[in-house]
């Protein structure tokens, strides 16, 4: 599934006579989004991205612009006819149901139009199927024993897994107990032989009242052709359904619990089968994992990306948390105020911010900013020149510039910010680097990682910036020389806040 976002927009009004305006929270916004792709929705709280998965939901109108499925625009289209599944971040399910009921509960009142079926004779086909293979049937079962023993509940979810049948269809061809026969090919010869008849009769009963079927037993008309019908699911298909939706996000074990018996991470997990039972065209996430702690948001980020990628499914992830959306994202949109700032790969918007707001966004420990200026083919904090530039290769992303510079003109003042990674010490500096020097006011080890707190007059921001070096680094705290690497460097326009560039590419 596709889907496109033209000009999208919401405003919620305001109060004239309180002197409160209206508010744009979404502004505007162009996104294509290709299909089976993961899409993260990125920004600080109040940057529009919760609002504008609402919309796509349906559970917000859009004040304009249009919102398309592929070919179908869906800006009017209730929610219930989007084909849309919806994980929220507070997982909404149900305390007084188990987690099958939970997972269920869509199915209930679901009508789909599909073929009309001779549901008997189907199932009768579908243990003789099975039968077949009294081998690998007799093989599944043993393989659900614990400490050598067959208990039936395992025996049904195993058998279930293997053959993607419903629960009546397993606990019907486990009863048989074929598993605890010495001699099988006689009991398995009588138990074929009476599906076999039963199968027939059922036949037998479609021919006497003119129903006609096909080799996949769906009733066929006066003309041949597959009757279809508007109708509810019918048991066993919900429970093929939810058996299949519980073992793609692993909770098959859990499905008799209560939601309070379950760790958080379950209970996600629970909401995510609830959205894809269905089998939605389009999956939305609304920071789904901002109420579970750090180790299970890990292990449950990597299990959304393993299930997204084993369905196919387009999916929009809403998050402010930059490392979810970095670790698990094909494409990021990194919105602020209602608009796209920047749609990239993850690590291409890293390494490529468009302006000051991206650079400052992305990265934990965050870009550390400062004042400075771009003079004589040299880009100086305070005094110090702490890079040299190709006066030849400089172009900022909007027409506010006046051209090259050049040593003839007079210095340009500039945001420089520096990743924290980006500083080199000790014997990494080489004799002819441009050298930078700070105040290293806390040392604070962090595994493959020295962290140092370090302070600068020309730093931008209330707090000291952030300098990650390698663990065996030997510094101390007070005065301290660096060199930057240059890769790690960017600059931005002191007015616009737009990245100057300094590597010769134009206006993007």
């Amino acid at each position: 599934m596709q889907i496109k976002l033209v000009n999208l927009t919401k405003s919620f009004p305001g109060d004239a006579k309180k002197n409160i305006p209206d508010t744009v929270a979404v502004d505007h916004l162009n996104i294509d989004i290709q299909d089976g792709e993961l899409l993260g929705l990125l920004g600080p709280s109040g940057c529009g991205k919760s609002t504008t998965l609402y919309m796509l939901a349906g559970l917000k109108e859009p004040t304009e612009g249009e919102i398309w499925f592929d070919d179908e625009e869906v800006t009017q289209l209730e929610p219930q006819k989007r084909g849309i599944g919806l994980v929220f971040q507070n997982y909404a399910l149900y305390p007084h149901m188990n987690v099958y009921k939970n997972i269920a509960f869509p199915l209930t009142n679901m009508k789909v139009y599909s073929s009309k079926k001779a549901y008997k004779a189907l199932r009768y086909q579908t243990i003789l199927d099975i039968l077949k293979d009294t081998d690998k049937l007799i093989a599944v079962i043993n393989d659900s024993a614990v400490n050598d023993r067959i208990k039936k509940a395992a025996a049904m979810r195993k058998i279930q897994d293997v053959y993607n049948v419903a629960s009546s269809v397993a606990a019907e061809v486990f009863s048989l107990n074929l598993h605890t026969y010495k001699d099988l090919k006689q009991v398995k010869d009588k138990v074929i032989d009476k599906y076999r008849q039963k199968l027939d009769k059922e036949k037998e009963k479609l021919q006497a009242k003119n129903i006609r079927i096909n080799e996949d037993y769906e009733i066929l008309d006066e003309n041949n052709n597959v009757v279809k019908v508007t109708r509810n699911l019918t048991k066993d298909e919900i429970d093929c359904l939810v058996t299949e939706a519980s073992k793609l996000v692993q909770i098959s074990q859990y499905l008799d619990r209560k939601p309070a018996e379950l760790s958080g991470g379950q209970q996600q997990r629970v909401a995510i089968a609830r959205a894809l039972v269905k089998k939605p065209k389009v999956l939305l996430l609304d920071e789904p994992l901002s109420n579970l702690d750090a180790r299970l948001r890990l292990q449950t980020r990597e299990e959304i990306k393993r299930i997204q990628r084993e369905v196919g499914i387009t999916t929009v992830f809403v998050t402010h948390d930059q490392d979810e959306a970095m670790a698990i994202c094909d494409r990021i949109v990194v919105m602020n105020e209602g608009c796209v700032r920047q749609i990239g790969a993850p690590q291409s918007v890293y390494k490529d911010p468009h302006d000051l707001f991206v650079a400052k966004f992305l990265g934990n420990p965050p870009i550390n900013v400062f004042k400075g200026y771009i003079q004589g083919g040299f880009v100086y904090i305070g005094d110090e020149p702490i890079l040299e530039v190709d006066q030849k290769h400089q172009t900022i992303e909007d027409d506010l510039t006046d051209g090259l510079l050049s040593p003839e003109k007079e210095k340009r003042e500039v945001y420089i910010a520096i990743r924290p990674e980006g500083f080199l010490y000790g014997s990494e500096i080489s004799s002819d680097s441009l050298l930078f020097h700070a105040d290293v006011e806390l040392i604070q080890p962090s595994g493959k990682d020295i962290s140092l707190t370090c302070s600068h007059p020309d730093f931008v921001g209330e707090e000291q910036f952030k300098v990650l070096l390698d663990s065996d680094a030997e510094v101390k705290e007070g005065p301290v020389t660096f060199a930057i690497k240059k890769s790690k460097v960017y600059l931005f326009d002191i007015k616009t806040e737009k990245r100057i560039y300094l590597d010769g590419r134009d206006k993007e």
